[in-house]
């Protein structure tokens, strides 16, 4: 692993190459600066865990958003599966069944922002395995949002989702086209 001492040596090799190009020819190619920078992004991404190019996994980070894609009715304590997904970082959530499970023991923020069907109600829990976290109730006049923004600790392997939370408050509001509804989190530390 790098240090920052060694990130600025090799900074410093780096830029007296291409100035030492520079004086010998007069000018430093386009050609050569893109090498260069190509070199210092591969040398910073090491020091940060990420190897560019690669499949492997980055234990140091992890990072998921996906939404909704259509209107759906729940079944009484169902889990939410939104099934589009836009990021997700070493595939920590799973869309098949809506559950994130943590990589690693750590601080995460969750969040998720909810509409109801045209006059319908919608009562929702962010669940942290077995355990109710926080809730969210939209209304039940028109189209209606919610959002739940929830930190918590978690330890590896804990799974954490969206449940369905009433028997009669059921009706959740999507469109593939405008994502109405979403989860997404991140480990901060």
């Amino acid at each position: 692993m790098y240090t920052m001492r060694d990130v600025c040596c090799i900074v410093v090799a780096l830029v007296m190459s291409c100035y030492g190009h520079k004086a010998d020819s007069g000018s430093c190619t386009p050609t050569l600066e893109n090498a260069l920078f190509e070199d210092l992004l591969s040398m910073m991404l090491k020091i940060k865990g990420i190897q560019k190019g690669t499949n492997q996994r980055d234990e140091t980070s992890s990072a998921f958003a996906a939404s909704l894609t259509a209107a759906r009715t729940l079944g009484t304590g169902e889990i939410v599966k939104f099934d589009k997904v836009w990021t997700n970082v070493n595939n920590d959530y799973d869309p098949s069944t809506g559950v994130y499970t943590a990589p690693k023991q750590g601080v995460y923020q969750f969040l998720c922002t909810v509409m109801t069907a045209n006059n319908k109600t919608l009562r929702l829990l962010l669940w942290k395995n077995d355990m109710k976290t926080v809730a969210v109730y939209p209304g039940n006049s028109g189209y209606n949002t919610g959002t739940i923004n929830m930190i918590l600790e978690l330890k590896k392997g804990d799974k954490v989702y969206i449940k369905q939370a009433s028997l009669d408050k059921l009706y959740i509001y999507s469109e593939s086209a405008y994502n109405y509804s979403m989860f997404s989190g991140y480990l901060i530390r």
